[in-house]
């Protein structure tokens, strides 16, 4: 009895029986920390300092998941030890952001029949999500999540969720036939993402604008309309449609067109506008306008910070003389120190025409637009993606937004994409000219002066 005693008294005995607690109590730590961190929510466990925002999801997505009536799964389809950091963020950040949004996680290798449930033969990349409701699903590929240079998920996303829980689907309409501007693939998809489906029309050959059009695109037409055209536009606008229309500057007479601009009481001016302001113009060519933008409408305003278009022509429309039904709202103006130029038919001669010029507008008629709204911009490069990228995504964003605002009423959070790569900025004219001499004037003189009086200083000590 007393050797048992005696061991349990002995100092080895109680440094070890202390070594052992303290291993405990460390591994109970550690446990309990990593169970507490698991429990909270991704916005705050991952401190998005990200250039891009790529580990945060916008504020218009948060208020439209926690305005969600119905259950939205999401399945995450990834082999272990091929996930993807951003979508792991992105969606726990969705399913943080309503408790009607859940995500579950599925190994192809594992559990294949899962997987075929909703994809049937179709291969599918890891890290795909597949979004669900009810008897609705999308699938939201691995492959579109990055594009030129930014990481789209979350309008992909955005666009799967309204459609799985919307109604309806919006369908935008492009007329073509008159050698309007033609719509790339990226254009096209981020459609897809604020909720559109993409269709073309002969209006011609159909003979009336389809029922379901929640909003038609003329989109940069070289030639003119048919005047049988005119009038199938003119009944769809009569009902309450919704048009966005793009022009380029051309001497060919545009009649028709004319006729469906007067509707609204406004007509295409004369002559391709040319700024002299050179905070107006960029790339050193005065037709590379970067006209005022009006903020009043926030959705059309939205994400936006400068466009360029080339060859903008003239909206003329008398403001004092507007009839009272028709609401008028400028959006995009050339300055006052713009000119319009062209050609006089009956002298031959070029004239000029002084700004300033309204070059894109919001017309509507009747009460809140109930016998017809149009958006006009007049330069065909607003929906150009490479002009775009050159506005900083400024023309592709308000070319979307336009659709968005006329085509639907609870426009799809959309994002447009979250930058991943480096962004060139672009400058007026008048803004390179200065750098020219900030950079190697202005800067070199000022460190000269600084090292001119420290060793005048160091001399008089």
């Amino acid at each position: 009895m007393n050797a048992f005693k005696k061991y349990f008294d002995n100092d080895n005995y109680q440094n070890g029986l202390r070594t052992v607690l303290i291993c405990a109590l460390a591994v109970t730590l550690v446990v309990s920390i990593n169970l507490f961190t698991g429990l909270i929510p991704t916005k705050i466990a991952n401190l998005d300092i990200s250039t891009g925002r790529v580990y945060s999801i916008a504020g218009d997505t948060e208020d439209s998941l926690k305005a969600l009536e119905k259950p939205v799964h999401m399945l995450y389809v990834c082999e272990t030890g091929e996930e993807n950091h951003n979508t792991e963020v992105m969606l726990n950040l969705y399913a943080d952001a309503s408790d009607k949004v859940t995500v579950e996680r599925v190994d192809p290798a594992y559990d294949p029949t899962t997987v075929i449930k909703y994809t049937g033969e179709t291969a599918i990349d890891n890290n795909t999500v597949i979004v669900t409701s009810g008897d609705r699903q999308q699938i939201v590929n691995y492959k579109d999540y990055y594009s030129g240079g930014s990481f789209v998920l979350e309008d992909y996303l955005n666009s799967a969720v309204n459609y799985v829980t919307g109604d309806e689907l919006n369908v935008a309409y492009f007329a073509e036939g008159h050698g309007e501007a033609e719509v790339d693939d990226s254009t096209i998809a981020y459609l897809g993402l604020d909720g559109f489906d993409y269709k073309t029309i002969s209006i011609m050959d159909e003979g009336s604008i389809p029922s379901d059009c929640r909003v038609l695109v003329i989109n940069g037409l070289k030639k003119d309309l048919t005047a049988k055209e005119a009038d199938i536009i003119l009944a769809y606008l009569k009902q309450g449609g919704g048009l966005v229309l793009t022009n380029d500057y051309s001497k060919e007479s545009f009649a028709n067109l004319n006729k469906v601009t007067g509707y609204f009481e406004a007509q295409s001016g004369d002559g391709v506008i040319m700024e002299s302001d050179s905070n107006r113009y960029t790339n050193d060519n005065p037709a590379y306008v970067v006209p005022y933008l009006y903020t009043d409408n926030k959705v059309l305003s939205d994400g936006v910070n400068y466009l360029i278009l080339p060859n903008l022509s003239p909206i003329v429309i008398d403001e004092e003389n507007l009839d009272p039904s028709i609401s008028f709202t400028k959006l995009l103006e050339a300055s006052d120190k713009s000119l319009a130029v062209y050609t006089n038919i009956l002298t031959g001669k070029g004239e000029t025409t002084p700004g300033p010029f309204t070059v894109g507008a919001l017309l509507e008629k009747g009460e809140n637009g109930s016998e017809g709204r149009m958006i006009w911009i007049t330069s065909k490069f607003i929906s150009n993606s490479a002009m775009s990228e050159a506005a900083g995504g400024g023309n592709l964003t308000f070319f979307l937004n336009s659709i968005s605002y006329l085509g639907k009423n609870e426009p799809v959070a959309s994002i447009h994409g979250k930058t991943i790569s480096t962004q060139f900025l672009d400058l007026t004219t008048s803004q390179v000219k200065l750098w020219e001499i900030i950079i190697p004037g202005v800067i070199p003189a000022i460190a000269l002066i600084i090292g001119v009086i420290v060793v005048i200083r160091r001399k008089r000590r």
